[in-house]
């Protein structure tokens, strides 16, 4: 699922970008490629997303498990959902300073356009994803200087954004009925 909310995001972003440059700049955002051990490089010419943090949302955790009624009509214990936000980090990576800012600066008319993501208005949105949001992280300039320093990378013009939930529901797993219990083992031994 975090793959699809990535690449959902890369996907109309670049629409976004390339409408509003009349088609100058096509599939501009693009991920990071990270090369063992641990180097990073960014396309220049294009916005890097990256996704730099994961974190449970607590407001709608469930410490209690849920009870599922199975089809033979017995309750069993069921794992709770995962809530997961991200954070998710878009970087100008362009020669030209002042066209990094324009684009930049289409990102985040973007997000600021499109505060909430659902099927109803972007049927690319994947089907196991109900609904995201966003907002603007604000960064102080001391974690700003932790987050690049963590990254290895060159301070750019960027903007993170805090993109609100991904629920893990593992549907396979609450379907599975118990079997049968074992009441006696029977131990066969055979004379050689």
């Amino acid at each position: 699922m975090l793959d699809a909310a990535l690449l959902f995001f890369q996907a109309e972003l670049s629409n976004y970008i390339k409408l509003k440059t009349g088609g100058q700049k096509e599939d501009i955002v693009q991920f990071a490629e990270i090369q063992p051990p641990k180097e990073m490089t960014m396309q220049n010419n294009a916005i890097t997303a990256l996704l730099v943090n994961l974190e449970e949302e607590r407001l709608f955790r469930s410490g209690a498990n849920q009870v599922n009624h199975l089809a033979s009509g017995a309750n069993a214990a069921a794992i709770p959902t995962l809530c997961l936000n991200l954070h998710m980090m878009f970087i100008a990576n362009f020669k030209d300073y002042v066209e990094g800012l324009r684009i930049l600066s289409l990102v985040l008319k973007f997000f600021r356009s499109y505060r909430i993501f659902n099927q109803q208005k972007f049927p690319g949105l994947s089907s196991d994803i109900q609904q995201l949001s966003t907002e603007l992280g604000n960064l102080t300039f001391m974690e700003q200087g932790e987050l690049w320093r963590s990254l290895e990378l060159p301070v750019s013009p960027s903007a993170l954004y805090k993109v609100r939930m991904l629920v893990y529901q593992d549907a396979e797993i609450d379907a599975v009925e118990p079997g049968v219990g074992i009441n006696t083992v029977q131990v066969a031994t055979s004379q050689v």
